[in-house]
């Protein structure tokens, strides 16, 4: 049985995450109200009930809940395909560099990927729920509001963490 982690499959776990999440920022817009200016952002923000029903009730009086749920779920598969992509990149950059740096960096890769997927599922799963269930809850708001901060820096860590490792990846296979 041949293994999950290879670079093919790195690149159509992270390319694929990467396209996703492109799709994400340029389609975000649609979900913009006087109320959620921020659109999606705004929502992933919201740390109390209130706040989240007031960018819902905009929404619903826009049309605009099954775009929010469409855009939710295609977040689920976003996060699903950039955190497998990153830890299998990782894992090989962990196991087949030649540099102990480099082998380093494939495990800050590992850790950065594994920790964004969790916050980001915490996330967006505490979003969708309430979403779904038209109704704002201060826990699952605060839930969402405290992961949003530390998901952005595991994205941010882990994808220049990727950038520079396939780099370095790239220069270490041509000497």
């Amino acid at each position: 049985m041949p293994s999950l982690y290879n670079w093919r499959n790195f690149w159509i776990f992270w390319g694929g995450g990467l396209a996703l999440f492109l799709y994400l920022v340029l389609s975000g817009g649609a979900l913009e109200t006087a109320v959620a200016p921020n659109a999606i952002l705004d929502h992933q923000d919201a740390a109390t009930a209130a706040r989240v029903n007031a960018i819902q009730n905009s929404w619903a009086e826009a049309g605009l809940l099954g775009t929010a749920r469409w855009a939710m779920i295609i977040d689920l598969v976003f996060i699903t395909l950039y955190m497998s992509g990153g830890i299998i990149g990782g894992r090989l950059l962990w196991q087949q560099a030649r540099s102990p740096n480099l082998k380093k960096l494939g495990l800050l890769c590992v850790l950065s990927y594994f920790l964004f997927g969790l916050t980001d599922y915490v996330e967006t799963v505490s979003q969708l729920v309430q979403l779904l269930q038209y109704q704002g809850s201060d826990i699952l708001a605060g839930t969402a509001a405290v992961a949003r901060p530390v998901k952005i820096v595991a994205w941010i860590v882990g994808t220049l963490a990727m950038l520079v490792a396939l780099i370095w990846r790239r220069s270490e296979r041509r000497a």
